[in-house]
């Protein structure tokens, strides 16, 4: 029973897009750099989320990004995220594969 209830967690989650934020950056009161690792297809193109929140937990700043096709799987990026005030933490909401569908959106 575990070897089956392994193999259907494991296949549930094969060629899907996993990403960890690693870590951010506050830049200045209108950026924050985000640091995060893509686990993935290595030849298919990324679209990941980016968000950035302030003191009260609100969201100023979102942008998306693309990560094109890469060699390697994991991979590490960092990209920036432009906020309308101050933030002190800036994350990945979420990553979907370019060529589908957001995931809540499809």
């Amino acid at each position: 029973m575990v070897a089956l209830a392994v193999w259907f967690g494991l296949s549930a989650t094969v060629g899907r897009v996993h990403w960890v934020t690693t870590g951010h950056q506050v830049v200045s009161d209108a950026q924050v750099d985000v640091r995060f690792d893509l686990r993935r297809d290595p030849g298919r193109a990324v679209v990941c989320q980016l968000e950035a929140q302030d003191a009260s937990h609100a969201v100023v700043g979102r942008t998306e990004v693309t990560v094109g096709p890469s060699p390697e799987s994991p991979s590490r990026h960092v990209e920036t995220v432009r906020t309308a005030s101050p933030a002190i933490t800036g994350y990945v909401e979420r990553c979907w594969y370019a060529d589908e569908a957001p995931p809540g959106r499809g």
